[in-house]
Order: structure tokens, then C-alpha cells, then sequence
């Protein structure tokens, strides 16, 4: 038996004597006596233990097969899958007026129509292969609540038919949260709505800075008070994107949450993320020059840290560290624009260089020109971070360069964050599984 090649060993200082491992291939942990440790570098270690870290992927039999099935996770994970997930952008139109809009100039009254509709309906039925099970179907804007009908139009052609097929239909909403109120969620439950992820900076005073109606008037309020009124019907998840001047007051936002009854058995999840620079090809009607450009830049790092500590610490569920591919690396998995133009990743639609087909025509091969595989070179084929990895995001990758013509590279942040979260995840007893 030997160490794992993806098993990284930290010191432990919350308990005399003991070590953490983690298997950055099956995210397990466990405390180990250092003499322990030291006993299986010299090979000698009991039955009992080499039982345990084998079934933890922190020894294995051959290193160079270990390393053979990571570089195959992938494809491991498209055979298995049988859920053909679709992002569907049913909009670019929106009733808020945030400063860092994702959009840009692209925002607009941008609808699907009914014909795009019936060709997306088409588009998923065909590629529902007899080996699925589920059909999921995650709804985007602008503000997808501005399109209710055609949402509840498709569910329901989508759920009729994945019952007709034994299988499962579910849908998600990426929504403000302004238009999601008690009526609209239970009507959209009964079509296989399971989850809404609802944006809020932060505490009112940044949030409505930030995220105000197209009047210019405050949302914060409001949203809270949706969130309240639908968080027993559908699971919420709430997101905030910070910046590197406003991240530290949003600690003040649970207790907001907590004075209006949304303690954290009533919120599915919460993870804030930095906000991110527009690319240079991006035109935005506002002037907003904050932004990160990499995950490795030292106050990400930093805030990424506080900010979960802060989360986990209230008792809230957060993103857990777990292996991730990138959803362009996901076989059946596509993003459709409003016009019928399909993709790989929501973050691209629009530019006509990532459109990888249409609706009308079906999908082309996109392998080349989505670069996937690219992290089968020499800075990360041996990186004990590969299946945490990947590769990085393309699109972080195209913000910076333009391009995707290479890896975004996560070693910095993970050598960074990585001992902190799971030790957090220990204290404030998170599960991976």
C-alpha cells in the first residue's frame, strides 16, 4: 500500500499529537495519531487501519492507477450521470438596476418565444436517452419571473412527458427574488419547481446599494419578506456577491434573517461570492470597476475564509468541499439562450465564438473549441488538487486573457484555503456525505 498521491496531511493543533488528513479525491477526512502516520510512511500499520484509510482513498494499491482513474473521473462521471440537466436564459430582461450587472449591454427586453419554446421542448425530448432518469431544468434571466408563463408552459409540457417516461422533471429558479411570492411558488411547485437561489448583499444598506429597483427604490425589504412567506414551500438558497470594500459588513445580514424567522432550518443554503470583473468585451450602461480577476488575489482568499466562517458558525449550510468539474466538462448538460443559441456555460451566452449549436440544428463538436481536456498537461496532470480542479473556470480563464486558451490555475487559493475549510468544516461538524 501507498499514500494516496491526492492526500494532503495537516498539523492539527486542536488536539495534541493528532494529524488531519484529506483525500482530495473522495473529500474525506479523518484525525490520525501522528505515530500512526509515521508507522504507515514506514509501511507498518494494522489490519484495522488499513481497512479504513483504504475505504477513505488515502492509501491505495498502486499510485500510478490512482492516478490513471482521476484523469478518467470525468468521463467516470458522464457515464453514470442520468440527469440531463439545461440552463435555459428564458430572458435578458430585468426589473433591477444592479451596479455590476453580469449582462452588460446585452441586457434588454430579450424574450423567448413561444416557437423557441416548442424547439427547446423538441431539444430536450430528443436528447432524453432511455438510460435517463431525470430532467432538470434550471431557469435564468435577467429575471426569469418576467416570463411566468412560458416557465409554467414548459414545466408542465416537461413534467407530463418525463412521467410518461417514468421518469422525474424538477426545475430550479435563479431569481432577485422581488416577483417570487406565495401564489407563484406554490403554482410552480405543483410543475416540479424544487429550488430558488435568491441574491442578497448583504445587509439593507449595501444590498440596496447595489441591487435597487429600476426606479432607483430599495429591494431588500421585500425580498425578506418573499423568502419568508415561500421558504416552507420550495427549498431557498440564498447568494451575495461582495466586494473587497463591502465583504465585511455582510456578517450583518443574519441578523436580519434571524429577525424575520429565516434561521437555517428555513434556508437551504447560503455562500457568498466575490464579484467579478466584466471581460473587456462587455459593455455596461454603469461604472463599476470593482471586481476580482483571480481567486488567487490575497483578499479573495481572505474574505472566502471569514465570510464561510461566518455562515457556518450561525448554523447555516455552505458549499462543502467536494470535487466540482466544470459543468462545460458534463455531457448532458446545456445552456440555451432566449434566441436558441445553446452553450456550455451560462457566463458566455451571447458570444457567438462559444455557441457550440442552436436549437434548429442540434449541437455541433465542441471539443476543440471549448478546450476540453486541457488540464491533461504537465502543470496539473500531477497536482494533488486534480479533482478539486480540474483546470479551473474557462470563463475566469477568458475574463483575464480574452481567451481560454489556458488552465485557471487554483493551486494558490487551495494551498490557502483548503486546511482552513475543513477545519471549519470539522468545528461546525459540516458532512461531505
Amino acid at each position: 500500500m501507498e499514500l494516496s498521491r491526492y492526500l494532503k496531511v495537516y498539523t492539527y493543533s486542536e488536539k495534541t499529537g493528532y494529524l488531519l488528513l484529506f483525500s482530495t479525491k473522495k473529500s474525506s477526512k479523518i484525525l490520525l495519531k501522528e505515530e500512526t502516520f509515521n508507522s504507515i510512511l514506514k509501511g507498518n500499520f494494522s489490519p484495522e487501519n488499513e481497512a479504513v484509510l483504504l475505504k477513505l482513498g488515502m492509501i491505495v494499491p498502486d499510485t500510478e492507477a490512482e492516478k490513471r482513474e482521476v484523469h478518467g473521473m470525468l468521463d467516470s462521471i458522464n457515464e453514470k450521470n442520468r440527469t440531463l440537466n439545461v440552463s435555459v436564459i428564458i430572458n435578458l430582461d430585468c426589473n433591477f438596476n444592479c451596479v455590476y450587472c453580469y449582462e452588460g449591454d446585452m441586457k434588454g427586453k430579450h424574450y423567448m418565444t413561444d416557437e423557441t419554446a416548442g424547439l427547446l421542448v423538441d431539444f430536450i425530448k430528443s436528447n432524453f436517452t432511455p438510460n435517463k432518469k431525470k430532467i432538470n431544468i434550471d431557469f435564468y434571466g435577467g429575471e426569469p419571473l418576467l416570463s411566468l408563463e412560458l416557465i409554467k408552459e414548459i414545466s408542465g409540457e416537461m413534467k407530463s412527458f418525463a412521467e410518461g417516461r417514468g421518469a422525474v422533471y424538477s426545475c430550479h429558479l435563479v431569481s432577485n427574488g422581488s416577483l417570487f411570492k406565495m401564489r407563484i411558488a406554490q403554482e410552480l411547485a405543483g410543475l416540479g419547481l424544487t429550488g430558488v437561489k435568491i441574491t442578497l448583499d448583504g445587509p439593507p444598506e449595501v444590498h440596496n446599494a447595489f441591487r435597487p429597483f429600476r426606479s432607483g427604490a430599495g429591494s431588500f425589504e421585500g425580498i425578506i419578506e418573499n423568502i419568508r412567506q415561500t421558504c416552507d414551500i420550495v427549498n431557498i438558497q440564498i447568494g451575495g456577491n461582495y466586494t473587497q470594500d463591502n465583504h465585511r459588513k455582510f456578517p450583518l445580514l443574519f441578523g436580519h434573517l434571524e429577525k424575520a424567522g429565516l434561521t437555517p432550518d428555513k434556508i437551504s443554503e447560503v455562500n457568498f461570492y466575490p464579484v467579478m470583473k466584466n471581460p473587456s468585451d462587455i459593455n455596461s450602461h454603469v461604472d463599476f470597476n470593482d471586481g476580482f480577476m483571480s481567486l488567487n488575489e490575497p483578499w479573495v482568499i481572505q474574505a472566502g475564509a471569514l465570510l464561510r466562517e461566518e455562515i457556518l458558525r450561525r448554523g447555516y449550510n455552505s458549499l462543502k468541499v467536494t470535487p466540482s468539474p466544470c459543468q462545460m466538462d458534463i455531457t448532458d448538460f446545456y445552456v440555451v439562450n432566449n434566441d436558441g443559441g445553446i452553450y456550455k456555460c451560462q457566463s458566455f451566452i451571447g458570444r457567438k465564438n462559444f455557441e457550440i449549436g442552436n436549437l434548429r440544428d442540434g449541437v455541433a463538436d465542441y471539443k476543440a473549441s471549448l478546450k476540453l481536456g486541457i488540464w491533461k498537461n504537465g502543470e496539473c496532470k500531477d497536482c494533488e488538487y486534480l479533482p478539486l480542479c480540474f483546470g479551473g473556470c474557462r470563463y475566469m480563464t477568458y475574463v483575464r486573457d480574452g481567451n481560454i486558451s489556458k488552465v485557471d490555475c487554483k493551486k494558490p487559493h487551495l494551498d490557502s484555503v483548503l486546511e482552513t475549510f475543513i477545519k471549519q468544516d470539522i468545528k461546525y461538524k459540516v458532512l461531505n456525505h
